[in-house]
């Protein structure tokens, strides 16, 4: 069923025909008929700068001072699932940017794998507070990029690791960090999977990456490559990868101590992960992209 939503908004691909995936109380799914991608209807925001205020205010929490980290981190990242996929981002360079680096882990985690410098960006304050408090040793900002004197051409790799599902810009902000990666320099996007089997399985109840109260456009792999192509940037891998299954001892436990709704809750994720082996199409996307060698000038986009 097409139907154009009220009040009327583009997709990011400039298009504003939609078709219903469905609806329920609380909100709607929306998908792109032209790029195929979707999009949370009511978003949660609508313009980039309401970001800073949503997100700080989103991740506020408690007011719980970490402790420094210590010793070597453990690779807890999803950068590192992508890294097993395309082994030569395991090689460390000269400066590596995590965009929307939450509260450090991945930056800590690059620095002990031996990159020469990493710094850290989010529009979150309170994260970056807990960040610094946590990794005193690295550099993050709660800034625009713009704003905190990184030289153009200077960022050997770039991460944002679930971060591209929160932005009502996407092509945006990647023609942003297009001109600060050196020529031939990498950015790993991680986002989930649309045509995922959770996302096949599940429909609606696939809440974890839905996340109506967060997430603005949601991809699939064919939508998320239009995307980096039209913000200017060479295709070079692209893939999806799984989360890791519970063990039996997790149920037990989750048995005992989980209300029955609860229960049937995390067992229908789970039947969504394992359908998604089935089909081979994990519940993460990602997309490996390089800013092209030859091309110094920042890109304009466009179909």
């Amino acid at each position: 069923m097409a139907m154009t939503p009220s009040p009327r908004f583009a997709c990011w691909c400039g298009r504003d025909a939609w078709a219903v995936q469905f609806r329920t109380a609380r909100f709607g799914l929306l998908r792109c008929t032209s790029c195929g991608c979707y999009r949370i209807d009511p978003a949660p925001i609508q313009r980039d700068a309401e970001s800073a205020a949503f997100y700080t205010d989103y991740y506020a929490g408690p007011n719980v001072v970490p402790s420094p980290g210590t010793g070597a981190p453990r690779r807890t990242s999803r950068f590192w699932q992508v890294v097993e996929q395309v082994p030569r981002l395991a090689a460390p360079g000269r400066v590596a940017l995590d965009v929307g680096c939450g509260e450090g882990h991945l930056c800590a985690q690059l620095a002990a794998a031996g990159w020469e410098r990493v710094i850290g960006i989010d529009v979150s304050s309170s994260r970056i507070a807990r960040a610094r408090q946590r990794y005193p040793g690295i550099a993050f900002y709660d800034r625009p990029i713009g704003d905190i004197g990184i030289p153009h051409g200077s960022v050997d790799l770039i991460v944002m690791d679930n971060v591209l599902e929160h932005l009502p810009d996407p092509p945006g902000m990647l023609r942003e960090l297009y001109p600060y990666l050196t020529p031939g320099g990498t950015l790993v996007l991680i986002t989930p999977n649309m045509e995922s089997g959770s996302f096949r399985l599940l429909g609606r109840y696939w809440t974890p990456e839905l996340a109506p109260h967060a997430h603005v456009y949601l991809f699939t792999p064919s939508a998320i490559t239009r995307l980096v192509l039209h913000a200017g940037y060479a295709l070079d891998a692209r893939g999806t990868f799984h989360f890791p299954l519970r063990g039996w001892r997790q149920w037990i436990e989750s048995l005992r101590a989980a209300d029955p709704r609860q229960f049937l809750w995390r067992a229908a994720q789970e039947a969504g992960e394992v359908f998604g082996r089935l089909i081979g199409s994990g519940s993460m996307l990602y997309v490996v992209v390089q800013r092209p060698a030859r091309a110094i000038e920042r890109p304009h986009g466009g179909d």
